[in-house]
């Protein structure tokens, strides 16, 4: 098939079904994590722009600032992501135009974007954002291999792969078995090309582990100290709650430690930097390791049958069976294929069940790449479909698409479980008043609960739009991965903060949603605290935490 006529095809579907998400769908980031970090590149935590994203290659944040620096009020994290979502698609469906034909091809391609276009555009993600990209790089390097093209798909298939590594480290290495397991099934085809093969693979390799090497780096400075400690054990009271707490909750007294500390941690309260110093949380997050709850081996298959039936929900695991299928019936010598990337899966999912991380954004990655990879397997196609049938077929799908975005258009996949959910959090709060009161007092500083903080980024801008410098500079919360940040640090010095909890008494100190200080207080700073309501609006209260002096505490006996 002509390039130009494959390139129309596939930028027409993949335009089609991006248009359904933006006319009918919530756009809203599919994690929190995705938000804060374009709120930290347009300055929103400091004063400045910072390209540092923490989860994302700082090579993102540099490549997007002159962009911001054009146009400041567009969310360029945001058109990044959905291009590089559209960019993977138009370049999986061109392959499979060219593998498949002009008419299975656009069959295939039509299907494979209508099942995946919610789950990609609605909550785009960078890990899933790495996934498609590191997914459609391989794919086009294979394409490279079998055609025996030109040094094109090559070149741009490492470009794909190396801006996966950028996207998402972690998901571009968990593609590699995948592409290793899809080269291995092409070792005659790729024997043929073995040079451009070596080359394309060294330049890969070297590129992506250089740029990963030069974005630790970033962190290795001594601003950042103290948020690198904090990491570790904040991913641990985070990330698993997989583990006997009051058994640990014991193992904290026994050792001098507070059973009652232990709590707040796991409730995400760990901004002090005293008690909680980066050093002393890790005595707390080390009890935790040898209570985990781990599933005994010999139960490890039927985890694995459990997490299979659970993808047989997933439009995902229905696309790779049905390529798999159609290896089968093209290229039978190649039908190994199936095995053997089910094996690797389950593997994989065996893995990731007992660290406790197995989340579908991460499942799905899994199924995405042995799909996609199943594609340079493809045979010939022995009999053509009538041009009427094909328009037919896409036709059908296209208005069962336009009907259900139109209907249900704001519901979509859960990045973690997996379920129908719409993204909305259900909240009479008027937020409007929130941030008017908060912007009202451009004096105080406002510490806020993690959930309080994680709802201000559900009613901030929308996540085509940036977050002006400074907006969350003088919010911050007890909680998070925010904590210790360079920027967060100098906001807090700058209203004469230098622990957070201990410092809430302070006259220009407001509290959100948080009124569990008191005892804490108390127990590790000072003789007698109380709590006053300042204003109740919804759901967020606005509390002052302040010192009872000793007449105020006889008065109020006196009053008794």
């Amino acid at each position: 098939m002509p390039f130009k006529r494959a390139t129309t095809y596939s930028v027409a579907i993949n335009l089609f079904f991006l248009a359904l998400c933006l006319i009918f769908g919530d756009l809203k980031f599919g994690a929190i994590d995705d938000y804060f970090m374009a709120a930290r590149l347009t300055g929103a935590l400091g004063t400045d722009y910072n390209p540092h994203l923490i989860f994302v290659n700082a090579i993102y944040g540099y490549a997007l600032l002159p962009l911001y620096h054009l146009f400041p009020e567009i969310g360029w994290y945001y058109v990044g992501e959905m291009f590089a979502v559209f960019l993977s698609f138009t370049v999986i469906g061109y392959v499979l135009l060219q593998r498949c034909g002009e008419r299975w091809g656009a069959i295939l391609a039509t299907l494979f974007t209508a099942l995946f276009a919610s789950d990609f555009y609605l909550v785009v993600q960078f890990t899933q954002c790495a996934s498609i990209l590191s997914a459609a790089g391989m794919l086009l390097f294979a394409y490279g291999v079998v055609e025996k093209r030109a040094t094109t798909p090559f070149v741009l298939g490492i470009i794909l792969m190396l801006w996966g590594s950028v996207m998402r480290w972690q998901a571009f290495l968990m593609g590699m078995p995948f592409f290793c397991l899809g080269m291995l099934f092409i070792f005659k085809d790729c024997w043929k090309v073995k040079w451009r093969v070596i080359a394309g693979l060294a330049i890969l390799f070297a590129g992506a582990f250089a740029m990963h090497s030069w974005d630790q780096k970033i962190y290795q400075a001594p601003e950042y100290a103290d948020f690198v400690k904090f990491q570790g054990p904040r991913v641990t009271f985070g990330d698993n709650g997989n583990y006997n707490q009051n058994a640990v909750y014991e193992d904290a007294e026994e050792l001098g430690l507070s059973g009652k500390d232990m709590h707040m941690l796991t409730e995400w309260i760990m901004y002090d930097t005293e008690v909680f110093s980066v050093d002393s949380i890790k005595q707390y997050s080390d009890l935790i390791p040898p209570y985990r709850t781990n599933n005994p081996k010999e139960l490890t298959p039927r985890d694995q049958l459990n997490a299979l039936a659970h993808s047989l929900r997933s439009p995902l695991f229905w696309v790779w069976f049905a390529f798999c299928i159609i290896v089968y019936c093209t290229q039978r010598r190649k039908f190994l294929y199936l095995w053997s990337s089910l094996a690797l899966i389950l593997a994989l999912l065996a893995y990731l069940m007992a660290m406790g991380r197995l989340v579908y954004r991460v499942e799905s990655g899994f199924w995405l790449y042995a799909a996609v990879l199943a594609i340079p397997l493809f045979g010939r196609f022995l009999f053509d479909l009538p041009r009427k049938l094909v328009v037919g077929v896409i036709g059908v799908i296209a208005v069962a698409n336009v009907f259900a975005y139109a209907t249900s258009g704001e519901t979509v996949r859960d990045p973690s479980s997996g379920e129908m959910r719409t993204l909305a959090i259900e909240d009479t709060t008027d937020y409007t008043q929130v941030f008017e009161y908060i912007d009202n007092q451009p004096n105080k500083m406002f510490l806020l609960s993690m959930n309080a903080f994680m709802r201000f980024s559900h009613h901030r801008n929308p996540p085509y739009s940036a977050e002006p410098i400074g907006q969350y500079r003088r919010t911050v919360s007890f909680g998070y991965w925010t904590p210790h940040l360079p920027e967060v640090t100098e906001a807090l010095a700058d209203f004469g903060i230098d622990n957070p909890i201990k410092d809430a008494v302070h006259d220009n100190v407001i509290v959100l949603n948080e009124p569990h200080l008191v005892d804490f207080l108390q127990r590790h700073y000072y003789d007698s605290v109380a709590i006053d309501t300042l204003k109740e609006i919804g759901e967020m209260t606005f509390l002052k935490y302040r010192l009872v002096q000793p007449a105020d505490s006889a008065a109020k006996e006196a009053a008794q």
